[in-house]
């Protein structure tokens, strides 16, 4: 064997050799998920608080903090107070108490550049649970909707890993995420809108133009979310949010695209939905 076939060898060695760590931790979070997911109620409530939680210790270890200093401590207690408030539907108290506690991470400590970015990391982290917990109360469409943003998400990243690996080609921003090319952001877009519109005709949801395109858009948006958080990784000089997920890093790197599609998805009920039927407003509109 030539050493320019043993070289070729080895590095196609690389690219696959963190394929059955990423796997089978993929395989154990998804039966989790949707576990709770079916389950709905405290189970769900409590899952996805201790997977908020960990986001933001996560940011905090990322920006340079202490994992029992000030920023983290009032954002921890923030964002259990936040979502507590919202389960038991005071959904005004849930809605202020992280931005009270942002606030003063900006403002009472504004000498601190890293209690700064802690503040920040409060928002992104209650917005993530604030917007999934919302979804999902929607006792007529909550679990469709979470199921289809799972879908959607996770095959848009499924499908980007392993398109990009077996096509390559140019690389979507080098600078920030030297391995993601535009085959894989292509190949990730149409078959995770492709699987949550499957999971929307299983659901009974019909499946329109208007919703093909708000997919899309979500799928899109998730992988901004996944840029964003390489691009933070990169200010900070560190590989992986944390090493918690053999294969996947941390939890932050696990959820970064799904945090955004479920916050912006959240949005969208919102605006088109009544009351607080948001998942509804997201899916039926």
């Amino acid at each position: 064997m030539s050493g320019q076939e043993k070289l070729e060898g080895t590095a196609k060695k690389s690219l696959w050799s963190d394929l059955a760590p990423r796997f089978v931790s993929a395989l154990v979070l998804a039966i989790a998920a949707f576990a709770v997911t079916y389950w709905g109620g405290a189970a769900f409530a409590l899952f996805f608080c201790l997977v908020v939680l960990l986001v933001y210790h996560e940011w905090v270890l990322m920006v340079g903090e202490s994992r029992t200093g000030l920023p983290a401590l009032i954002g921890h207690g923030c964002i259990i107070a936040s979502l507590l408030a919202l389960f038991f539907g005071f959904w005004q108290a849930a809605l202020i108490i992280p931005l009270i506690g942002s606030g003063f991470l900006w403002l009472a400590r504004c000498s601190h550049a890293r209690a700064r970015w802690c503040g920040w990391g409060l928002l992104y982290a209650s917005a993530f649970g604030l917007a999934i917990l919302s979804l999902r109360a929607d006792e007529a469409y909550g679990f469709a909707a979470i199921i289809l943003l799972f879908a959607l998400v996770w095959g848009t990243d499924v499908a980007a890993y392993f398109s990009g690996r077996l096509i390559g080609g140019p690389k979507l921003w080098p600078r920030v995420s030297p391995k993601k090319t535009w085959s894989g952001s292509v190949g990730g877009l149409v078959v995770g809108t492709a699987l949550a519109l499957g999971a929307a005709s299983v659901f009974g949801i019909e499946v329109s133009v208007k919703l093909t395109l708000l997919l899309a858009a979500l799928s899109i948006l998730s992988q901004l979310g996944d840029l964003a958080e390489s691009h933070m990784k990169r200010l900070f000089d560190v590989k992986d949010s944390s090493n918690l997920i053999p294969g996947h890093g941390g939890v932050m790197d696990r959820v970064d695209g799904l945090l955004v599609a479920v916050v912006f998805a959240a949005l969208f009920g919102l605006a088109f939905g009544e009351g607080n039927a948001l998942a509804s407003g997201f899916l039926i509109w």
